[in-house]
């Protein structure tokens, strides 16, 4: 760390600049120049640093400066929430604080604060999962690792400071948090003694009006809209600093030692342990995993510095996820936890979570729920794709051409998102030889690698009508896709997705780009058969929608509570087929807007039934619907003494959609009817959002009731 600048001395005054920290807990902003202080052990995509502020100098003799001490101060914070069940106050903290006061003595009026700074990447609580959380889904301090305080007024400044004396006063200025700068008012306590402020500070905010709330994480967590902001702050006499010691920190989780004891009263880590995580955690969260981002588990070290929250996750039941419930039929590689692996990992975790490895130890997938089919061909665009804010829902058609000189079977498939914060979903469509020429004047008339492909990919006959399907040998037809939680696709034995030579892929990506656009490479990994094409039978994948139609409640309202005000903005950003989909579906249902468009309180529902399109065994189901979906149910022959629920999701989960396979062999045969209902629940949309009529399409701020069967069609002799 750079020598920080030595000031004149001069008389020092309250101290106040206290209103720094607010800028705190909530969120962060822009991000300046970071020192890592101290010999840390960082946890996972976490900066234990102290920020870098902008220095004030003083003009005269009667100025002096005083500097936040991060080894001496923290500011915390404190809202109430609902944990796996239980009500009780949560509370974080940071030492990641940085900013300059200063005191005017001849005129303590004059005095200012400048501007203030915290890394709130380091915001720590007593469970390591709220944590990570928090960190990643709300305060997105990957982006925005900082936030910032700038005063614009200080009040009660008495006309002379005084040692050992405590001064009331008050703060107003401007606090950021990631992209929203609000009005807020910090009262705080100062008090000098010698070179030393000490500030005692609190004031309330309120998490959604700076877009860190509602924090939901359905099936773990609820919390208050209201979070109470605490500082307890030290700051010296700029002067007086001779070395980077004096602002130095501990980072606290992330640099404390982990225990390698033999355990007391719990499990063997390596006996008990140990094989859990690599049979049920590792598959998702090993580096490069979808689920890494949020939480990494690569070695004993991670295990065991958040043994409490694997503890509280699993005895919860929100990890490993599992979705669906026992109302439909039995479903085959349950990621479920059986109660004795529970029992083992809470055992362990109460215990202290010891481990008896090398805290480098691996923890390896081995996870025999999870397919892991072979990559046997790598495809990819020809360039990254770089999109942009302006257009946050952004529908990218990429081509990835296997360039096969013989027939080939695809027997299984990864779709792997390189950007994971910004990839919504993606859809993957077999394209034939026959539609190549379109399909490249299309992509040749876009700037940039792809095209944009609101509504379908664009071949000639081949854009998707209301039921979500295409045709023909110049269409494209849906063969498999990606949503967040989804894992790797493995067929059965001999059965698979035929190509010919020119056969191709267009991958539909749908981008949600809300603060950044980084350039993306997403890629799909092909496992080929090994053995003649003709032994294999066909892999069809069918779709059946929906219908969504979600108003305003009575209480809320505004110019986008009038479905055709929607309507009309939807057919500007998406095209003039978006307003197509939203009322083409009333057709394909024999529904109406009358019909759906009602609320039992918030929540509005749908369903629809379809005859069976492709018969032959089924080899998964998929539900699939936007932020707000509540519930999900799909059924075989519904009120028929053939009754099947295929799958049922009573609490839906957007980061967890999976493709679920029954355990019993179910054969779709002509004149059978498929049944899909959706509901969605209003409360989930942020309170600060503008109020709007929700309809089915295209951006994640529209919703869609959207089910795929995968089924297996004999091979024809």
């Amino acid at each position: 760390m750079a020598k920080l600048g030595r000031f004149r001395r001069a008389h020092p005054t309250i101290l106040l600049g206290l209103a720094i920290a607010l800028v705190l807990v909530v969120g962060s902003a822009a991000y300046g120049a970071m020192k890592v202080i101290g010999d840390t052990t960082p946890l996972p995509g976490v900066y234990f640093a102290v920020p870098e502020a902008p220095h004030l100098t003083p003009a005269n003799a009667d100025q002096v400066v005083y500097r936040i001490d991060a080894g001496r101060s923290t500011v915390s914070y404190e809202v109430g929430e609902s944990l796996a069940g239980q009500d009780h106050t949560a509370t974080g903290s940071t030492k990641g604080i940085a900013g300059d006061i200063l005191i005017d003595a001849a005129a303590p009026a004059r005095s200012q604060v400048g501007e203030m700074v915290v890394n709130v990447q380091q915001l720590t609580s007593d469970q390591t999962v709220r944590d990570n959380r928090l960190r990643h889904d709300f305060l997105q301090s990957d982006d925005y690792p900082l936030a910032r305080y700038t005063t614009t007024a200080i009040t009660g400044m008495p006309d002379q400071v005084q040692d050992d004396t405590n001064y009331q006063v008050q703060l107003q200025g401007d606090l950021t948090v990631k992209t929203t700068t609000l009005p807020t008012t910090i009262d705080a306590t100062a008090r000098r003694h010698g070179d030393e402020l000490t500030l005692d500070a609190r004031t309330t905010v309120s998490l959604a009006a700076f877009d860190v709330g509602p924090i939901s994480l359905i099936g773990l967590v609820t919390a208050s809209d209201e979070a109470t902001l605490t500082f307890d702050l030290a700051a010296i006499d700029a002067a007086t600093i001779e070395s980077p010691a004096n602002l130095a920190f501990q980072a606290g989780p992330g640099s404390s030692a982990v225990d390698t004891s033999a355990p007391v009263g719990g499990p063997s880590f390596s006996g008990s342990v140990q094989p859990i995580l690599e049979r049920n955690c590792a598959s998702c969260h090993n580096t490069g995993t979808a689920g890494a981002s949020v939480w990494r588990l690569d070695t004993a070290r991670d295990a065991a510095e958040s043994a409490s929250g694997l503890g509280l996750v699993t005895s919860s039941r929100y990890m490993p996820p599992w979705p669906a419930t026992d109302e439909g039929i039995p479903l085959d590689h349950s990621l479920r936890l059986s109660e004795d692996d529970v029992a083992t990992i809470v055992s362990w975790a109460d215990a202290g979570g010891a481990i008896d490895v090398d805290p480098e130890t691996p923890i390896a997938d081995n996870n025999p729920n999870v397919p892991h089919p072979r990559n046997d061909l790598a495809l990819e665009a020809d360039a990254p794709y770089t999109g942009s804010v302006d257009l946050s829902n952004d529908y990218r058609c990429l081509i990835m051409d296997p360039k096969l000189a013989a027939t080939a079977v695809v027997t299984g498939y990864e779709f792997v998102p390189d950007q994971t914060e910004y990839v919504h979903h993606a859809l993957i469509y077999r394209m034939h030889a026959e539609s190549r020429e379109a399909i490249d004047a299309r992509d040749a008339s876009d700037d940039g690698t792809g095209y944009q492909c609101f509504g379908g990919v664009g071949a000639s006959s081949g854009s998707l009508d209301p039921s979500g399907n295409s045709g023909g040998r110049t269409g494209a037809e849906l063969v498999g896709g990606w949503a967040p939680g989804q894992l790797p696709a493995l067929y059965p034995d001999h059965a698979g997705l035929s190509l010919d030579p020119g056969d191709y892929f267009v991958t539909q990506i749908h981008y949600h780009f809300v603060h950044n656009a980084p350039p993306d490479r997403s890629s799909l990994r092909l496992q080929l058969a090994q053995d003649a094409p003709e032994n294999y039978d066909h892999v069809r994948v069918t779709t059946y929608l929906a219908p969504a139609e979600i108003p305003c409640t009575p209480t809320e309202s505004g110019p986008l509570c009038d479905r055709d005000t929607v309507l009309a903005q939807l057919s500007r950003d998406y095209g003039p087929t978006a307003p197509g989909i939203a009322n083409g579906l009333h057709l394909l249902c024999r529904t109406s807007i009358e019909q759906l468009a009602k609320l039992d309180g918030t929540v509005a529902s749908s369903s629809c039934q379809h005859r069976v399109r492709n018969e032959g065994e089924i080899l998964s189901v998929l539900g699939h619907m936007h932020e707000i979906g509540k519930t999900y149910r799909m059924t075989l022959n519904p009120g028929t003494p053939d009754e099947k629920v295929l799958l049922d999701i009573d609490n839906w989960d957007f980061g967890w959609q999976l493709n679920y396979k029954p355990t019993e062999k179910i054969v779709l045969q002509r004149g059978d009817v498929i049944q899909v209902e959706c509901s969605w629940d209003r409360s989930k949309i942020s309170p600060t959002a503008e109020p709007r009529y929700v309809t089915w399409n295209e951006g994640t701020e529209d919703e869609m009731c959207y089910s795929t069967i995968a089924t297996r069609e004999p091979h024809a002799p």
